[in-house]
């Protein structure tokens, strides 16, 4: 699985006929030749790839920046995932298990 960075890189060079050299995670989208409108193309891109919503993105944000964003991003929903499935495993132990009297 590419990275965030790598990600980011890939859809800026396919999309924007970028040379890859020039994109480096402290290149900001505005030094890359980006406007707002491109940048918004490339946030609806990476949103479908990764699942991460990008409302905003600023063309002074840097590749990096943002490839910390998605992944920070990544890892949230990640955790909330692993939280709901180790509740839906609570309640399944807790109708599982036998009714005790006390």
């Amino acid at each position: 699985m590419p990275t965030s960075t790598e990600l980011i890189t890939t859809t800026l060079t396919e999309t924007f006929d970028l040379d890859p050299s020039e994109v480096t995670p402290e290149r900001t989208f505005e030094e890359l030749g980006l406007d707002s409108l491109a940048l918004v193309e490339m946030g609806l891109m990476l949103q479908e790839r990764t699942g991460v919503t990008l409302n905003d993105v600023p063309l002074h944000t840097t590749v990096g920046g943002l490839a910390a964003l998605i992944d920070r991003a990544e890892a949230d929903r990640a955790g909330a995932d692993r939280a709901e499935a180790d509740r839906s495993e609570a309640d399944r132990a807790l109708t599982a298990a036998p009714n005790s009297t006390r």
